[in-house]
């Protein structure tokens, strides 16, 4: 059976905006974007899979989504990002839908796996690999610097028409090696030289993603 593009078992803290579907914010709100079965409490929680039940359910690669522009303060990506573009047309699509549906200033957390952990290669859904640098890319004054520089980067953040500053990024470590360093056989520091240059010790990289938008500036 054809799922709806958007099915909603609760709207609250959404106003239904009559027959379109769509959904405006009437308070702060926060979207967990492919949420699985990792549905959070305050949270919008969207996936296309039925057996999760979904607040709604959203198909990532199919745009636009159900919600107004600039409807959210928080958007939740765990898990996900990995899994879907596996063109750059395609992601560049949904890179714009999270742009347009996230506020100015607001918060986009991702979390994807690291690209030299055999978690990442290992799931044959997996797409895409991420490193800090891809989403320095997406950023406009980061563009900037590298044109007046003349710096051989891509500049995705105009290619995309997208503006993103990187807020925070995190690498977490595999547990076999947490264990190690609690172990005393191996020190913080030798783990961060480490994670430059061996496969393993990085399990995923968390990256918070500030939007900006012109016209709140």
């Amino acid at each position: 059976m054809e799922k709806p593009s958007a099915t909603v078992h609760s709207v609250a803290p959404w106003a239904r905006l009559g027959p379109t579907s769509r959904y405006s914010r009437v308070v702060m709100a926060k979207l967990n974007l492919g949420c699985g079965f990792d549905k959070r409490d305050g949270f919008v929680n969207a996936d296309n899979f039925e057996a999760c039940q979904p607040d709604v359910f959203v198909d990532i690669e199919t745009t636009p989504w159900p919600f107004e522009d600039s409807a959210f303060d928080y958007v939740l990506m765990k898990h996900v990002l990995e899994h879907v573009g596996a063109t750059f047309d395609g992601f560049k699509a949904v890179m714009r839908e999270l742009y347009r549906v996230t506020a100015h200033g607001g918060i986009i957390e991702i979390q994807v796996p690291h690209f030299r952990h055999d978690t990442y290669w290992s799931d044959p859904t997996h797409v895409r690999a991420f490193t800090v640098l891809t989403f320095q890319m997406m950023s406009k004054a980061q563009n900037d610097k590298w044109i007046a520089a003349k710096a051989n980067y891509s500049m995705i953040a105009y290619a995309m028409d997208v503006d993103f500053e990187v807020a925070e990024a995190v690498q977490v470590f595999d547990p076999h090696w947490l264990a190690r360093e609690r172990a005393g056989e191996v020190t913080r520091e030798q783990l961060r030289v480490m994670a430059n240059q061996n496969w393993g010790v990085v399990k995923e990289l968390h990256v918070k993603l500030r939007v900006v938008k012109p016209s709140a500036t």
